[in-house]
């Protein structure tokens, strides 16, 4: 045990001294203290403007929290991919004299670090924001994160590193869990189509009784309750069949055998991810996934026009060699976003507001502001040195390798766009126009992903690219609102619209012919 807390305490020593050693580091110390700093903040004004600020509310946010983690981890687990063990953990831990139910906790209790701080913080601002006595969130802070890392850490050891349980077992496991969290969809959804469409169905989910009888993770929410709002019936029982299960476990983890065998799916797992971030980081996405290989299906292009146009046609063979084409997660996602956001206005009558233009627009905004780009094929192109040597100007081989971005872009504004236009009565030329201001917005982002790649390559890392593309798209967005909001008030709606796409097209333009300089010279880039 020793040894396996020196490797920890010297891998963080490393990394830290690595860190100070740029500069760079403290400008991230500095924007990561303003940013948590700007979201604490934010969280207290949001609590406090909407009376949010009592044990019940707590209850509700830490109830999302185990919807979100406990499901995944539960999958993961049971098929061996919820431990990530990096390199050189493989070479120096495998061959050391160390149990192997001390290396599976010790890479349990590294992955749980995040969680330790997460509850410390909802610790605090439990005594402070939401007006818990101190004892009881002290009480929250040691029995919560006690048992629940107790049950995780038997069902490490159980599923992660049992040699007796066949194939066709785990399979098993992993369709109960799967059979868990699609009883907490169904119950959701008929919370949702059975009581009035809005916010106010989340308190009627959370409260439910029956959402506290669902095994581990309505257990794990009844504990909750127990510690923060106190005794019920229900609560109670719930609790103690969560204690007894996270018991159970420990049990049968320490008098289970386990001799290492999971030594190789672990190490072929640490491989697979290894390849599958440096494949994504070149934007081949489509068709990959972990422990199985890509199937490319044959393919021809007839290669139209000179120039820069055959970067355009290299990645269309490419695409067409994939079964899903340019399509993928995204793609359901979107078509998924555009029946939600039909059925939300369906309900709450929406087709009659007078805002209801603006809905769309909005929600796409949202999504292309706050959630992280997909990985495109444009950067993979930076490495291949005959795009240098294409006689063709800078702007049309930025324009030809982000042209099929373009294009899904198109599919998935249309996929969000359609449904939801039917729903609130947008004429054609107003679907049209959201559509393409979809366009533009997701434009605009790989645009500025292209001008930060140029302008700071590993300079500043991903994180300062990070940072520069959410400045530039806040500022372009910002702009092409204020262009659409006089537009709207001056003419019309479908004015405001073109407004909007007008001046994003320009303000893009300009972002594009910047980040072009990326595609002038390769020596730049090394």
């Amino acid at each position: 045990m020793k040894s396996l807390i020196y490797l920890w305490k010297r891998t963080m020593v490393n990394r830290i001294r690595k860190a100070l050693s740029k500069p760079v580091t403290y400008i991230y110390i500095i924007l990561g203290i303003a940013y948590v700093a700007m979201i604490l903040t934010g969280i207290g004004s949001l609590v406090m403007a909407n009376n949010w600020n009592t044990p019940i509310y707590l209850v509700y946010a830490l109830s999302a929290l185990v919807f979100l983690s406990i499901p995944s981890s539960l999958l993961q687990y049971a098929k061996r991919k919820g431990l990530l063990f990096r390199q050189s953990e493989v070479h120096f831990l495998f061959s050391a004299p160390i149990s192997p139910k001390l290396i599976l906790l010790y890479e349990q209790m590294k992955s749980n670090m995040m969680n330790l701080v997460l509850t410390l913080v909802v610790t605090v601002l439990g005594c402070t924001l939401f007006g818990i006595p101190v004892w009881k969130m002290l009480l929250y802070f040691v029995l919560a994160y006690v048992v629940e890392n107790v049950l995780e850490a038997g069902l490490v050891v159980v599923l992660y590193g049992n040699e007796r349980l066949k194939e066709r077992t785990v399979r098993l496991l992993c369709r109960a869990v799967w059979l868990v969290v699609a009883v907490l969809v169904l119950f959701a959804a008929y919370m949702f189509f059975t009581q009035e469409a809005s916010w106010n169905v989340l308190p009627l989910v959370l409260d439910h009784p029956f959402l506290q009888c669902i095994p581990i993770i309505g257990w794990n929410i009844a504990f909750i309750r127990l510690l923060i709002l106190g005794p019920t019936v229900l609560n109670v029982v719930c609790t103690l069949l969560y204690v007894v299960f996270a018991l159970l476990l420990l049990v049968i983890s320490i008098r289970m055998r386990c001799a290492g065998d999971y030594y190789e799916d672990a190490m072929k797992f640490a491989d697979d991810y290894q390849e599958i971030m440096q494949k994504k980081k070149k934007g081949e996405t489509s068709g990959v996934s972990i422990g199985k290989k890509k199937k490319y299906g044959k393919a021809q292009v007839e290669y139209k026009g000179s120039g820069a146009k055959a970067i355009f046609y290299r990645q269309l063979l490419e695409y067409k060699k994939n079964k899903t084409f340019i399509f993928g997660i995204f793609t359901l996602i979107s078509l998924a976003l555009g029946v939600g956001i039909a059925i939300f206005a369906y309900l709450n009558h929406l087709s009659a507001s007078p805002y209801r233009f603006f809905i769309v627009p909005g929600v796409m905004a949202y999504m292309v502001f706050i959630f992280t780009s997909y990985a495109t094929k444009w950067s993979k192109e930076l490495e291949n040195p005959y795009t240098y040597l294409i006689p063709d100007s800078t702007i049309r081989k930025v324009w030809y390798a982000t042209l099929i971005e373009h294009v899904r872009s198109l599919v998935d504004g249309c996929l969000i766009t359609i449904p939801a236009a039917v729903v609130l009565r947008l004429t054609p030329v107003q679907a049209v126009l959201t559509v393409l201001i979809y366009v533009c917005l997701q434009a605009t982002k790989l645009y500025f992903n292209v001008l930060s790649e140029a302008l700071l390559g590993n300079i500043l890392g991903n994180f300062g690219k990070q940072m520069m593309r959410l400045l530039g798209e806040g500022i372009v967005i910002m702009i092409a609102v204020l262009a659409c909001v006089a537009g709207t008030l001056l003419v019309n709606v479908e004015f405001g619209f073109f407004a909007l796409i007008l001046s994003s097209v320009i303000l893009t333009g300009l972002v594009a012919w910047g980040g072009s300089i990326a595609f002038s010279k390769m020596e730049s880039l090394q």
